[in-house]
Formats: structure tokens, sequence, C-alpha cells
């Protein structure tokens, strides 16, 4: 082989090695546009799976706070009781 041989080899050889480089850049880009999608869709299902959550746990705060307010009626209820009782015993000791 002669200069000009390895010459031309060596060129062929560039041409096929960015050739192959050009093909990994495009199958890396389009492997992060996979990455990227799936990722996307991951966090669209977590945020829906958030949100559920959020609205189940506004829920049962929801239905804790109806308790509440019903213990509080109750409990104002059961002081007007004493209060009569205490008038009314102190009524008849008089």
């Amino acid at each position: 082989m002669d200069e000009r041989e390895i010459e031309e080899n060596f060129r062929v050889l560039n041409k096929k090695i960015l050739e192959l480089e050009k093909r990994v850049d495009a199958k890396l880009k389009e492997n992060e546009k996979k990455i990227d999608e799936k990722t996307n869709k991951i966090l669209s299902q977590e945020t829906i799976l958030i949100l559920g959550l959020y609205l189940k746990i506004m829920d049962d705060i929801k239905k804790n706070l109806k308790i509440i307010r019903i213990n509080i009626i109750l409990l104002e209820l059961l002081i007007i009781f004493l209060y009569i009782a205490v008038i009314i015993l102190i009524l008849k000791i008089f």
C-alpha cells in the first residue's frame, strides 16, 4: 500500500466514523425524546394520584369537621341543660 491508498482508506474510515457518530447522535436524541415522553406520562399520573389523595383528605377533613360541629352543639345543649338544672335547684332551695 502506498501513501495515497492509506490516505484514501483513512478518509473513508473518517467518513464512516462521522456517519456512525451521526447515527448514534440521532439514536440518542430519539431515546431522550422517548425518555422525556415517559417521564411526562409518569409525572402526569403522579399528579393525578396526588390530586386524588388531596381530594380524599379534604373529604375526610370535611367529615371530621362535621362531627366536631355536632359534638360542639351537643356540648352547648348539655351546658344549657346544666344551667337550667342549677337554676331550678337554686329556686327550690329558696
